[in-house]
């Protein structure tokens, strides 16, 4: 990697672990020296090491979606995660959290080292991870992220471009409140509406949404999302579940949305295009042009991008910033590899 000499220079060494057939595992690991003094590694939105490996000293869980495995990372104590992202993990996996849980906007301390911790309102308990090493430079880890305001600067970034491809009019939006708004209500006391959505995250903001327009009937969900929706949604009012109650608005996850019986309008609130319902563009990411923003905003002298994993997403984004004057890579172009009996390269 071009930048890896500067890289370490700010006194950070990013690399990836091979997994027991050969494969990488998600998503990447930062080695660094702390205030004061220990060499540290946080392994960031990552599965566990083996037993026969060497751990990182800590497991950083942005938020609780199944791709950023903290369905595997929950079961370490050395684990860290917001008190709502563990809560979250423990009813999606039906699974005791044995790790460390604070509230969102503490200052923690992880293995000596301070840590920021702020709100990224991607979903319930999301969380970015804000730290210095022994030099005094700064390190920002993101997860996906819909609102940045309150970020502050850093030398490094370290964050996601789900929806990064500048190439791509799917990844340039804003929330469309007002279709919500029309789908459910020009459709009461004439037919029923089904909205497709992840069970975590948009499927409470969905509720949140409706419940803000004045709809007070109730909701049928599945009955994981409405124990999610009971925890995270105050005011949520009115929940039934969707597979022994018959109501007028469901909220189902979305590949259950092609099972609602044929009568009934159905939608998928989502950006992307290839849905074979009728979208109404309803997101917790920023568009290429809020990533965009942020990393201006923050002002990294260098930028990581490692969400999605193994996607071309990434290449792009950092491609986008780099056009943009800012220095970057992602995640595809690490080749500092640590497992098999290997070392930590170079990145080249």
């Amino acid at each position: 990697m071009v930048y890896s000499k500067e890289l370490a220079d700010l006194g950070f060494v990013v690399f990836r672990h091979e997994n027991k057939v050969g494969g990488l595992k998600p998503h990447v690991f930062i080695r660094f020296k702390s205030a004061g003094g220990d060499m540290l590694t946080f392994g960031v939105d990552t599965t566990r090491l083996l037993k026969t490996d060497v751990e990182p000293d800590a497991y950083l869980i942005t938020h609780a979606h199944s791709d950023h495995y903290g369905k595997s990372a929950m079961l370490s104590q050395k684990a860290w995660c917001s008190k709502e992202t563990a809560q979250a993990l423990e009813i999606r996996y039906e699974k005791e959290y044995k790790g460390n849980i604070f509230e969102v906007g503490e200052t923690i301390s992880i293995c000596g080292t301070k840590v920021r911790t702020f709100d990224v309102a991607h979903a319930p308990g999301s969380t970015a991870f804000f730290w210095e090493n022994e030099n005094g430079f700064k390190i920002l880890v993101t997860g996906d992220v819909k609102d940045s305001s309150d970020l502050p600067k850093c030398d490094v970034l370290l964050t996601e471009a789900s929806y990064g491809d500048p190439d791509d009019p799917g990844c340039y939006f804003k929330d469309d409140i007002e279709s919500l708004h029309e789908a459910v209500l020009s459709h009461i006391g004439k037919s029923k509406v089904a909205f497709g959505a992840y069970e975590f995250g948009k499927s409470q903001k969905a509720v949140s949404i409706i419940r803000e327009m004045g709809y007070n009937g109730p909701i049928a969900m599945t009955q994981k999302t409405m124990t999610l929706t009971e925890k995270f949604v105050s005011g949520a009012g009115e929940l039934k579940c969707f597979e022994t109650e018959d109501c007028h608005v469901s909220i189902v996850p979305v590949h259950q949305l092609s099972y609602v019986e044929k009568t009934t309008q159905k939608y998928i609130l989502t950006c992307r295009s290839d849905s074979p319902f009728e979208n109404i563009r309803i997101s917790d990411h920023l568009d290429v042009n809020g990533l965009t923003q942020m990393v201006k905003d923050v002002c990294p002298k260098i930028t990581i991008v490692y969400h999605p994993n193994q996607s071309s997403k990434t290449d792009k984004f950092a491609k986008h910033l780099e056009q943009n004057g800012f220095k970057a890579f992602s995640i595809n172009q690490i080749q500092n590899i640590v497992g098999n009996q290997k070392q930590i390269g170079s990145q080249k």
